[in-house]
């Protein structure tokens, strides 16, 4: 593979601690695909939520989001954009 392309996998591996090889391309894959599609999946509902609050009343989809991103940040615990999350109540985001 091209530079280009295996730039980020050696960086996810090395925020995950893990080898950069073939079984972690394929874990990267899993979490990337399965994320990705219940991410589609929060979308999709949170702009049918926005016109019918009844559907997904509650918190369900604020869940989700926080229930996938807790599987990334296990999948990638090293990795410095954590601080960026940890930092919610900075005055940027005000």
């Amino acid at each position: 593979m091209a530079t280009f392309l295996t730039e980020h996998l050696r960086n996810a591996a090395k925020s995950a601690g893990r080898k950069c090889n073939l079984s972690y391309y394929f874990y990267h894959a899993w979490v990337a695909l399965k994320c990705g599609t219940i991410y589609y999946y929060i979308a999709f509902f949170s702009h049918v939520h926005a016109i019918f609050p009844f559907v997904h009343a509650g918190f369900g989809l604020a869940e989700m989001i926080v229930k996938r991103t807790n599987v990334i940040r296990k999948s990638i615990p090293d990795w410095e954009g954590w601080k960026e999350l940890d930092n919610w109540n900075d005055e940027k985001y005000k």
